[in-house]
């Protein structure tokens, strides 16, 4: 019989026997597993990162494995169903997507205080800035470039995937308008649920948006939902792993697009000179078959910076309610800058 944990916070070495006996009591009898190198490792805002080392018993020898426990933190910006990414990325195992492999959940938080789940643990680092010229991890001008394009033929890869064969619909939720539609929709009640005081700026966004809904797609792909280069571990100058799949949904594939060609972004995404949003876009259009909409991208790209600014208001309400420990975005430049979105497209 499972023994739950009753209180929402554990000390260290609660967590660490409470993850012993989670794995004690999905691997087999007398693996006798040990916990080593368990930290937190930053303070992510929709998930809680925790690596670590486990070592147990399996065919009469002991080995260790790498591995990462993602935890929801007490109060998120983003509420999502722990069991359909799990779910997600075990029918992701059965394709060619650099996904990592998950292992064991805890969706109710049963066992580990909190939803949980756990999978394997990759070399590489992941950061922001790796396609700028500050070129956090050194990598050489081809290996940019040909990382930049890696990640372009990573998304059209994604998207070209058959829903129905992986069984996607039984995964993920349906939407029951299109998809830019229920996007907004979405978005308008995060809002209304999370603003402290009145956004007229917002406002007047979420009523362009309306007026401006593009046709559905053609067909429904998996949105990966923060496809950046942030969410790329990078292994020896390679794409190694995609990670941060909490926002995956099914909907129109320029939702990626516009998320990954939004303004606010085209600093760290591109690189001057030699890989422009056009040629990204001319990749993808190659690899995919899809053709680009200028004014169906605007209408995402917009919404992307729409969502981020929501996203923001929602950090400020939990920091602001002790929910949180991460001081909020600047939501006020956020705000700003998908207001003079609209304000440009308005100008054609």
């Amino acid at each position: 019989m499972s023994s739950a944990v009753s209180t929402e916070e554990l000390t260290m070495p609660e967590l660490t026997d409470a993850l012993r006996a989670f794995l004690s009591r999905h691997l087999p009898p007398g693996a006798e597993p040990e916990i080593a190198a368990l930290y937190r490792a930053g303070t992510g805002s929709s998930r809680e990162n925790w690596p670590f080392d486990a070592t147990w018993t399996e065919a009469g020898e002991r080995s260790t494995h790498r591995l990462l426990m993602r935890r929801d933190p007490t109060s998120a910006v983003v509420d999502t169903a722990r069991s359909a990414e799990f779910r997600l990325l075990e029918a992701l195992e059965a394709t060619t997507i650099p996904a990592p492999r998950v292992r064991w959940l805890d969706d109710e938080g049963a066992d580990l205080a909190r939803p949980t789940m756990i999978g394997d643990r990759y070399d590489g680092r992941a950061h922001r800035g790796v396609l700028r010229d500050k070129n956090p991890l050194h990598l050489t001008a081809e290996q940019r470039l040909t990382l930049a394009q890696g990640m372009c033929d990573v998304l059209g890869q994604l998207h070209s995937l058959e829903i129905d064969a992986l069984g996607l619909r039984q995964i993920l939720p349906v939407p029951a308008s299109s998809p830019a539609e229920h996007e907004l929709e979405r978005w308008i009640g995060e809002l209304t649920s999370n603003e402290l005081e009145p956004q007229p700026g917002l406002r007047l966004c979420a009523e362009w948006l309306r007026d401006h809904l593009p046709t559905g797609p053609d067909r429904l792909v998996l949105v990966h939902g923060d496809f950046r280069p942030a969410n790329v571990l990078v292994d020896g100058g390679d794409f190694g792993v995609l990670l941060d799949w909490e926002l995956a949904r099914l909907g129109d594939p320029l939702d990626d697009l516009g998320w990954y060609t939004t303004p606010l972004y085209r600093g760290e995404h591109f690189i001057p000179g030699q890989w422009t949003q056009e040629d990204f876009l001319a990749r993808y259009t190659a690899r995919t078959g899809i053709d680009v909409s200028p004014t169906a991208l605007t209408f995402w790209q917009i919404l992307s910076t729409f969502r981020l600014a929501i996203i923001a208001l929602n950090g400020v309400r939990n920091f602001c309610e002790l929910g949180s420990d991460r001081p909020a975005a600047p939501v006020d430049a956020l705000i700003a800058k998908v207001v003079d979105q609209v304000l440009a497209a308005e100008k054609g």
